[in-house]
């Protein structure tokens, strides 16, 4: 681990390593382990007294212990001389022994050994420990953190490892490398850093000040640099000077050390010789806040002298920052309210709303010579670059851009002991019209069905929280995009953390997953991935990754989701697919099995595409990827979302099938239904029937056959048994699944029907081809007569008799009905005259109790120049039989097509085109089929319902879409 040279290290009795806070002074007492009555409060040293206690050995070979001693005494004197200034660091003497690899043990980072150095060590509460050859510091912080190219990095570590709850440091300790002191180059920059390490030891947080300084080319800027910079001013490598005057402290770095250590009347007595802060500076106070009246934290608030002309002295500049002693890092429900080293964020930092905006600038020397002047303030941003180790103001992670038009203000006349109180109201600063967030998360906004919204998080602690349902193994992408008050993303604002729950389970149950803020390649982007382990309602939660929460922290939040694929199974050449979800956008592009699709039209909850042919050899499901790239690198997957042909999870059930013995010669029905995992119909799959064994022969003639169910799943091929050989035929698809058939062949008799019976709707008529088998020796017999019997309600059509064919079959046209409810209508057909005869019957049945399903083109997506398919639908009797003569109305409504509801407000009114209204009646195979009405080149929506009987009903839908 390599370590930066002012990382602080703390430690508390109670808490290990507590993360570092920003602030004003660096450090501020927070509501976590300190005592209440020092929340809000500088953490210091007692009285301003510090003793400090020096190695024994050498800096290095060339630095003696009496040289580096020297160094670090002129350092510390810097800090004790400033006269206003309640602070004395004092060299009280040696600790016991030479620090170096040979005598520590190291742990977390810390003093384990020896006992002079350790945070328990309060005796020795400033230990100086010189590191010769740079085993100390790899021995705490890991192999290579001494590196002497880094010297500007790893020169000098300083630390404080032991706080207590009174808000006082009780131990700390500044380790130099000695490898960092090998010339006169990086001896000048590691004196520049012993001072600004006494600084960090003194509590005090880095200061921007002049940060345009070389921009400018204004000396007298650079000349306002404080000892306290936050990048060791222009310091590198090879060291050198950092800073003009670098062994001088600047007008900001002594009014820090006197904010935090005042003389005053009670210690005037402890420091001989030096002056009471207050009548001998001057104070500027105050709070900056929104038009809304919160508090806006992190601003730099910038005060400079006026010379007669009314020119700013940039080089008597002074800072604070807002907020300083507020806290800058709250916690948030999805990342956590715990440092990495399981402390509470809660420990570092007041509360109290009413810091949130204050600045202090208290403690201000009058430039040389001058006993009274008028000073300027004004108001800038942070630079977000000031981060972690380097951090300005009380934001670790970046402080936030102000808002709205910043002042400047100017105040007259201030002299020695003068103060003046502001109250600054940027009055175009956010306020806010999108809406707050407003949901907890016992009680999440179900997520618009767009899955597009835009939050704010404007109060500190402030979540949004959303619910919305996913399928298992669905894979989805939350993003968000935090923007500034004008709406154009940033990342100067909010920090949106997304973090992602079961609803199902308590709300103390840790998150399936989350994100960091600003993870993401897009300006201001965190986006989080998903993948669904169930069927399930997914609880979502964006927070500010500081807990923070201003009125300009807006954003832009998008869940891009696929829930379903329309139709399941395409040919393998491909074909149109709609795909349904929400969070689609416009530069959407969607891939089949790693192969691009076509898209040709998109809404935020449906995508029309053309999938692609398969890839050779491929069958069965293959995953379905909506890709929004490069820029928010967001996907949604279906996983098996499609298939070419069957997919993974359809199967066969058995509807009839040949089986035992079966007349040798009789073509027999072997039929199937193909259904999908959920037992919808798997229509439009091929199935193949196969003889695996045997000599039964199939309808198509060879001993594979293949056909495509329709579009209620249904498949039939005829089976024949020519001799008495027992035979397995299969029916299978294309994913493995198959059923069998195991029969053999026997005497037939003379004489044998096909497909013997029908339901006919009471009171229709209908003509009924029937089919009789004669059959010789099992063979069939050709130039056979057969006579067809007269029936109630049965006549012939034409001769009453007909003559079989090669093939051994007769065929006749029956005229069948009207029936009534229940009635049955038989009529015989007999061979020759003799008494070999076969009934064929007819059943009446109830028109009232029919049903309806689909068989193909009831949901239907094409281009406007398309040409709608034939609507078919089947009719069935209460008793599932296949129905003729059933009557079907078929209503049609073309209307103008209209894009998809928005997420909010009304739809878009169509326009009614056309109506129609046809009735059909069904075949002997129960079928209807209808055309549907369109417009050609015309973008449409057709809305239309088929019925039959008293309450069956189907639904047809047909786009036309642009």
């Amino acid at each position: 681990m390599h370590t930066p040279p002012f990382a602080f290290l703390l430690l508390t009795p109670a808490l290990a390593a507590p993360t570092m806070f920003a602030g004003g002074p660096k450090y501020i007492a927070g509501t976590a382990y300190f005592n209440p009555a020092v929340v809000g409060q500088p953490v210091h040293w007692s009285g301003g007294v510090v003793n400090y206690y020096v190695d024994h050995g050498p800096l290095n070979v060339k630095i003696s212990n009496q040289q580096a001693t020297a160094m670090v005494d002129a350092a510390a004197a810097i800090w004790s001389g400033v006269p206003t200034a309640g602070v004395r660091l004092t060299n009280a003497g040696s600790l016991n022994e030479d620090v170096s690899g040979a005598t520590i043990v190291a742990g977390n980072q810390l003093f384990a050994s020896p006992s002079d150095v350790t945070p328990s060590a309060t005796g020795y509460p400033l230990a100086v420990i010189y590191d010769a050859d740079g085993s100390v510091i790899d021995g705490l912080f890991g192999v290579g953190s001494s590196d002497p190219t880094s010297c500007q990095n790893n020169g000098v570590f300083p630390w404080l490892d032991n706080i207590q709850p009174d808000a006082t440091i009780a131990h700390a300790v500044i380790l130099v490398n000695g490898l960092c002191a090998t010339n006169a180059s990086l001896i000048e920059m590691m004196q520049y850093e012993l001072e600004r390490a006494f600084g960090r030891i003194l509590g005090l947080d880095y200061a921007q000040v002049n940060p345009s300084a070389l921009a400018m080319n204004d000396p007298n800027a650079t000349l306002g640099w404080p000892v306290m910079h936050p990048m060791s001013g222009v310091c590198g490598a090879a060291g050198g000077v950092c800073i003009p005057n670098p062994d001088q402290l600047r007008d900001d770095d002594i009014a820090a050390l006197n904010r935090i250590y005042p003389v005053t009347a009670s210690n005037l007595a402890s420091f001989p010789g030096k002056q009471l802060t207050t009548i001998n500076t001057i104070s500027i106070q105050g709070t900056i806040s929104f038009r809304t009246g919160a508090g806006m934290q992190g601003v730099n608030v910038v005060v400079r002298p006026l010379d007669v002309n009314g020119n700013p002295l940039y080089q008597y500049t002074v800072t604070s920052v807002s907020g300083a002693y507020f806290s800058g890092n709250h916690g948030n429900p999805v990342s956590g309210w715990n440092d990495p080293s399981g402390n509470p964020l809660a420990q570092w930092g007041s509360n109290d709303p009413a810091l949130q905006g204050f600045f202090d600038l208290g403690g201000i020397p009058l430039p040389p010579d001058m006993t009274m002047a008028d000073y300027q303030v004004t108001f800038e941003p942070i630079n977000p670059l000031y981060m972690l180790t380097e951090s300005v103001g009380p934001y670790l992670s970046g402080s936030p851009e102000p808002s709205g038009t910043m002042p400047i203000i100017t105040i007259p006349g201030m002299s020695a002991g003068s103060s003046q109180t502001l109250s600054v109201n940027i009055a175009d600063s956010a306020e806010g019209s999108i809406q707050d967030a407003i949901a907890t998360p016992d009680m999440p906004r179900m997520l618009a069905p767009s899955g597009l919204w835009c939050g704010r998080l404007s109060q500190v602690g402030q979540t949004d929280w959303f619910a919305f349902p996913v399928r298992s193994g669905h894979t989805f992408t939350v993003v968000t995009q935090a923007l500034n008050e004008n709406g154009i993303p940033t990342e100067t604002k909010a920090l949106p953390a997304i973090g992602v729950w079961d609803a199902f389970k308590p709300l103390a149950a840790p998150n399936l997953n989350w994100a960091p803020a600003l993870n993401g390649y897009a300006t201001g982007e965190t986006w989080l991935q998903v993948t669904a382990t169930a069927d399930d309602i997914v609880r979502l939660g964006v927070a500010d990754m500081r807990g923070d929460g201003r009125p300009d922290y807006a954003y832009n939040g998008w869940v891009l989701y696929a829930d379903t694929v329309k139709p399941p199974r395409l040919p393998a050449t491909g074909g149109p697919i709609v795909i349904r979800g929400m969070g689609f956008r416009s530069s959407d592009t969607v891939l089949i099995d790693g192969k691009k699709a076509v898209v040709t039209s998109v809404s935020p909850n449906e995508i029309t595409a053309i999938a692609p042919p398969a890839a050779a050899e491929t069958t069965g499901s293959v995953d379905v990827e909506v890709d929004d790239l490069p820029m928010f690198y967001a996907i949604a997957i279906l996983p098996g979302g499609v298939s070419y042909d069957s997919g993974t999870g359809d199967s066969l059930t058995l509807n009839t099938a040949p089986s035992n013995t079966v007349p040798i010669g009789v073509p027999i029905p072997f039929a199937v239904t193909a259904l999908g995992p959920t037992l919808s119909p798997a229509g439009n799959v091929t199935v193949t029937f196969s003889v695996v064994s045997g000599n039964a022969t199939l309808g198509c003639g060879a001993s594979i056959c293949t056909t495509t169910a329709a579009g209620d799943g249904a498949a039939a091929m005829t089976v024949t048994a020519p001799t008495s050989s027992a035979s397995v035929v299969t029916a299978s698809l294309t994913n493995g699944v198959s059923l069998q058939a195991h029969f053999m062949g026997g005497t037939p008799p003379v004489l044998a029907a096909l497909a013997p019976n029908l339901s006919v709707a009471a009171g229709a008529t209908v003509n009924w081809t029937t089919q009789a088998l004669a059959l010789s020796s099992g063979a069939p017999a050709a130039g056979q007569t057969v006579s067809w019997k007269a029936a109630d309600n049965i006549a012939a059509l034409g001769p009453a008799s007909s003559t079989t064919s090669v093939t051994g079959i007769a065929s006749k046209s029956l005229a069948v009905g009207p029936l009534t409810p229940g009635q049955q209508a038989v009529s015989s057909a007999c061979l020759n005259g003799t008494t070999q005869c076969v009934n064929f019957t007819a059943f009446g049945a109830r028109p009232e109790y029919a049903w309806l399903e689909s068989v193909s083109g009831t949901a239907q997506t094409l281009s406007a120049s398309g040409t709608p398919g034939v609507v078919t639908l089947r009719v069935r009797d209460m008793n599932g039989n296949l129905m003729a003569g059933a009557t079907v109305t078929f209503y049609q409504a073309l209307y103008a097509w209209t894009p998809p509801c928005p997420p909010h407000g009304r739809c878009a009114q169509s326009p009614l085109l056309a109506t129609q209204t046809a009735t059909a009646t069904s075949a002997l195979d129960g079928t209807v089929s209808f055309s549907p009405v369109f417009l050609s080149g015309i973008p449409t929506n057709l809305i239309a319902l088929a019925a039959t009987g008293n309450t069956s009903t189907l639904i047809v839908t047909v786009e036309n879409h642009p």
